[in-house]
């Protein structure tokens, strides 16, 4: 039977809203998770157009519990405030300045890899003018991304999220216009269930473009805790190990259910995916 190792699953900070980013190293340690997508909520890490916490107690404390960041993921969609698709002059600049702060602080946390989504563009406004808009803030900040070792990996959205980037065939489009070194794929299970595409489909389409995941359940779509939704996981596995895909597998998981006792969800995945994950000597919850 294909597998992974187990050290190829990064936890999120998503549904730990309510606990501290201490809990959230916490929670994954006791679960043997040792790698983690970092969300930048302002509870957890701060992160704005102007500055950004200080990274080395975010670096000390990652490794007093053995975890290791691999992915940044800023504030970008509706309602935050910084839109990849911002209209307004004054407000593309402060986007474009917080994402190169959001460079810079990954660069600190010593990760080489940011999520990004496409943005959104307004319903009165034609969509060319918005996508317009996106791929060029998506270029600049690209090159920037890759001026500094770093690259960024870009994820669809739900239709209700965005009238942007929802599809592959959109995803490749804008991958196509922005036309950087710096800018890759991150695969949404989420949204790509919601589109009506498959795992073999996206990396038929992709191959190595596609360098991280959002690594999630659904009913079909959503982003629910391996176990919670109707997908097959050794199928979707299946596919990325055939593949060769590289990155890490995020357990993005956004229900509120999760909100109480967040490391539940993680230990719920677990333990539906261990049929196909190999350990590396760190056991946790069973």
């Amino acid at each position: 039977m294909k597998s992974v190792t187990i050290d190829r699953i990064a936890g999120m900070n998503c549904h730990y809203r309510y606990y501290t980013l201490a809990d959230f190293f916490a929670g994954l340690q006791r679960n043997g998770i040792t790698h983690a997508e970092l969300w930048t909520c302002a509870s957890h890490f701060l992160l704005d157009a102007q500055h950004w916490q200080d990274t080395r107690a975010v670096r000390n404390l990652a490794r007093q519990y053995g975890i290791t960041i691999i992915c940044l993921t800023p504030e970008q969609n509706n309602p935050k405030p910084y839109n990849l698709a911002a209209k307004d002059p004054e407000l593309i600049e402060r986007t474009y300045r917080y994402f190169c702060n959001a460079i810079c602080a990954a660069e600190e946390l010593e990760c080489h890899l940011l999520s990004v989504s496409s943005g959104w563009g307004f319903y009165s406004e034609p969509r060319a003018e918005a996508w317009k808009r996106s791929a060029e803030m998506l270029h600049r900040i690209a090159e920037y991304a890759h001026s500094h070792g770093a690259c960024l990996a870009m994820e669809t959205l739900l239709p209700r999220e965005t009238t942007l980037v929802r599809t592959l065939a959109e995803a490749k489009e804008m991958l196509h216009t922005v036309g950087s070194d710096g800018l890759k794929l991150n695969l949404d299970l989420g949204s790509m269930a919601a589109a009506g595409e498959t795992v073999r489909q996206w990396f038929s389409a992709c191959g190595t473009e596609i360098v991280h995941c959002h690594f999630v359940d659904g009913n079909p779509t959503g982003h629910l805790a391996w176990g919670d939704g109707n997908r097959n996981p050794g199928e979707d596995l299946d596919v990325f190990i055939q593949s060769d895909y590289p990155g890490y597998f995020s357990l993005e998981l956004l229900a509120p259910e999760y909100y109480q006792m967040p490391w539940l969800a993680e230990q719920k995945s677990l333990k539906t995916l261990s049929p196909w994950l190999e350990t590396t000597g760190k056991e946790g919850y069973r």
